[in-house]
């Protein structure tokens, strides 16, 4: 019986190999890993001491499973540091804008100046003066976005 198991755990190798390869498709992939986590399964209920004692249990979860989430999360961590940088690059120039535009002076913010930026003439006759309230919300309300988005920046992002 055990011979047949051997056979089995052979089986694991060439599996395994295609689950991590990066140049088959989606659907190849996954059904190899459908595959492996079958070969695994049936080897952990049907001779559970033989499968421990050649840790079957830590192969299934590194090669079916821990290894496809590390990727999955390291495409998911790359793709949302661009999105936040995005975020806070589009929240930081709004927020300059409407300080510039509005003539709003907050202490925490660096005028457009001091960053050897020319001012650019805007027609006033186009912008409708609006109160000094709506001034300090709007820009309150991109501040706390600056907070939220930074707040959400991990590890490299947003560096």
């Amino acid at each position: 019986l055990r011979h047949k198991y051997k056979h089995t755990l052979a089986q694991h190798t060439p599996l395994c190999l295609r689950c991590s390869d990066s140049k088959l498709g989606v659907a190849e992939v996954w059904t190899s890993r459908q595959a492996l986590q079958d070969v695994y399964q049936k080897m952990l209920v049907t001779d559970l001491e033989y499968a421990l004692d050649k840790k079957v249990e830590q192969d299934l979860w590194n090669h079916a499973f821990k290894n496809q989430i590390t990727t999955l999360q390291s495409q998911v961590q790359a793709n949302l540091s661009l999105f936040l940088e995005a975020a806070s690059g589009f929240y930081t120039q709004l927020l300059q804008e409407l300080c510039t535009v509005f003539h709003v002076d907050l202490p925490c913010r660096v005028r457009s100046s001091q960053l050897g930026i020319l001012s650019v003439k805007q027609s006033s006759s186009a912008i409708v003066k609006p109160q000094p309230s709506s001034c300090f919300y709007i820009c309150q309300h991109c501040l706390v976005h600056l907070g939220d988005i930074g707040t959400d920046c991990t590890g490299s992002c947003c560096k």
